[in-house]
């Protein structure tokens, strides 16, 4: 009969490892996934300004003669940095980064795009605020005395120059302020001559990473009690020098006075591309040089695990600290990378990356007050308010997709979302929260309130053998049907009837939620649930939980199926000509399909259904009753 075949490997491979859970798979046969310090021996080199730019008379004009307002500043060692890198597989990446760093970097940007004005100002007033009047008076003594910004110039911006809004924001999960320059702002915003598609592919390693690492540190010392560490650099972006044909688009305007910014500015669109580039080859050098074989790199936080009894001093703090993190201390010292001793943590559980890692129990989750903030944001979201500037919206979006990391499940809460910010690029532009979203976020509040973290040990990788239902499923304009290999029974319906004309890819993903929903009543706590289908486009949605926003009631409705019952599910793809049980139910073939199943058990089932509310929104119901009578 077919229907019992294996899928091919790389199906499999998508399918049991499914994109939501953003391969946060652990499988303890495997090797280590490839890490940041990894990317560096493939990463293509990075650009340098094109000629056009260089050769631009108005930009080169100003330069040549204030040449005391633009300068190469880094406290970074590049000739020990580039002698540590001389056996690095991958030359001419580690020439492109030496070479930044002593000639200041391009962040991939066009600033002769057509249209755009030689000199443009975008600042902003002083701040009524005094408080962040005084940070920003401070912050600018605090750059000048590292030469990261210039002498003032005056009031006006010379032939060439751009300046962006500066803002005091604070920093995460801090009181503290920090200087931000809103590089998206206005029609000509420094972000918009960027090339967004060469800034991305820069890595950062994740929780993927430190699980394999703890697995494999648990396999080689059982029994010893382990320790996570984290290691933060201080200042990361203000590290890295930009070119003089950037920063002098680069003018910070504080207290009516032009300041240039002669490094990396936190807000630019290949900020952090450019800081990744540099630090990954740091931490090849931690790795392959220093011999750190448990580190993973996540923009400016390093971070890794080890015994509990291997701590050795590293005497400029005069404190003890597991051996490689105070290893890599040791490396960024002589590399002349700055740190601060309060941010080098260790313990048997820490916060990396925001999610709280225990290392003994192999435990990943938000802190309380972590889960405690973002649902009160979400809530925020989800009055009746209509507009939010982009600016808030992308950060809400990074928020919410940082949950993601130990919350995967609420992925589908974001469906809605980013259709609206789709070709949206000024940062003051006011966006509408339509009522899908706000509904969404609610979603997402009650479940992040009542969820679990993510067990390392419980999301192991499991096979086939390991399921506890199979199931295959099949769909067509007429019928639905579902049936299980190992139980010998099926399950039949006719597809519901709607005023709007439906495709089969929702008939055919209504049919796998529907019998994830029997999976679920039949054992209703911590099943391992395999669901076939035919229709690629079903086995897309379940393996990403992403989907057009008329899907996304269907992937929301199997989350809270999944988070009542603690399953897991994976949803795998069969060929057409290996379902023909599942498909001769969906046609009401029965006669067939008990030819080629014997004995096959064949019952009615009632699909969810939706109700229409307000709008084109649809409200899922669950089965209720028996399904009417079909000749079996």
């Amino acid at each position: 009969m077919g229907d019992t075949n294996a899928p091919k490997t790389e199906e499999l491979a998508y399918g049991m490892r499914p994109r939501y859970l953003r391969h946060n798979v652990w499988d303890p046969d495997s090797e280590f996934s490839r890490t940041t310090a990894d990317w560096t021996e493939t990463a293509r080199p990075l650009p340098r300004p094109p000629l056009e730019e260089l050769q631009d008379e108005v930009t080169a004009k100003t330069i040549r003669e204030n040449p005391d307002l633009f300068k190469i500043v880094t406290p970074i060692n590049v000739d020990i940095f580039e002698s540590y890198l001389s056996d690095h597989p991958n030359q001419p990446f580690v020439r492109s980064v030496c070479q930044g760093l002593r000639e200041g970097f391009w962040p991939w940007a066009d600033t002769l795009k057509e249209g755009y004005p030689a000199t443009h100002d975008e600042s902003q007033p002083t701040p009524s605020n005094p408080t962040r009047a005084v940070f920003l008076t401070s912050q600018l003594a605090i750059e000048q005395s590292k030469d990261r910004f210039s002498r003032s110039f005056g009031r006006d911006l010379l032939p060439g120059m751009y300046s962006m809004p500066i803002y005091a924001v604070p920093k995460p999960n801090s009181t503290d302020l920090r200087l931000v320059t809103d590089q998206s702002y206005g029609r000509y915003s420094l972000n918009s001559m960027i090339d967004h598609d060469r800034v991305t592919g820069y890595p950062l390693d994740n929780l993927k990473h430190l699980g394999e690492m703890l697995l494999d540190l648990e396999r080689r010392s059982p029994g010893e009690r382990r320790v996570v560490w984290k290691s933060d650099i201080a200042e990361a972006y203000r590290l890295i020098p930009m070119h003089p044909h950037f920063q002098i688009k680069q003018v910070n305007t504080i207290g009516g006075q032009r300041y240039i910014d002669r490094n990396n500015s936190f807000g630019g669109s290949g900020s952090g591309a450019l800081f990744i580039a540099v630090n990954s080859c740091v931490a090849w050098i931690a790795k392959r040089v220093k011999g750190i074989n448990y580190l993973g790199t996540y923009v400016d936080d390093s971070s890794g695990c080890s015994t509990k009894n291997d701590l050795v001093l590293y005497e400029p703090y005069g404190k003890l600290f597991p051996r490689p993190q105070a290893t890599l201390l040791g490396l960024w010292d002589e590399l002349g990378i700055p740190h601060k001793e309060k941010k080098q943590l260790w313990g048997e559980s820490l916060p990396i990356i925001g999610i709280h890692v225990d290392a003994n129990k192999l435990e990943f989750t938000l802190t309380k007050d972590s889960r405690m903030k973002l649902s009160e944001e979400l809530r925020c979201w989800s009055t009746e308010k209509k507009r939010e500037k982009l600016r808030k919206w992308f950060q809400m979006g990074g928020w919410f997709n940082w949950a993601l990391n130990a919350y995967p499940l609420l992925r589908p809460a974001l469906n809605n979302f980013y259709p609206k910010l789709s070709g949206r690029k000024d940062s003051a532009l006011q966006v509408h929260i339509n009522n899908a979203i706000r509904e969404d976020f609610r979603w997402a509040a009650d479940k992040l309130e009542s969820s679990s973290g993510v067990l390392l040990l419980k999301s192991i990788h499991w096979g086939l053998s390991d399921a506890t239902y199979v199931i295959y499923c099949d769909a067509c304009p007429s019928g639905m049907g579902f049936w299980y290999p190992g139980l010998g029974i099926g399950f039949v319906s006719p597809t519901p009837t709607h005023e709007n004309p439906l495709l089969i890819f929702y008939f055919e993903a209504l049919c796998v939620l529907s019998a994830l929903y029997d999976a679920h009543k039949r054992s209703p706590s911590g099943s391992r649930i395999l669901i076939y289908t035919d229709n690629s486009n079903t086995v897309d949605i379940f393996n990403t939980l992403r989907a057009l926003p008329d899907y996304n009631h269907l992937l929301l409705t199997a989350v809270d199926i999944l988070h009542e019952g603690h399953h897991d599910v994976r949803v795998l793809h069969v060929p057409g000509v290996e379902n023909g049980v599942a498909d001769a139910l969906s046609r009401l073939q029965l006669t067939r399909a008990l030819e080629l199943v014997p004995g096959l058990k064949i019952s009615p089932f009632q699909p969810w259904s939706w109700t229409k509310v307000t709008g084109n929104k649809l409200s899922f119901q669950p089965p209720r009753g028996a399904l009417g009578a079909i000749d079996l």
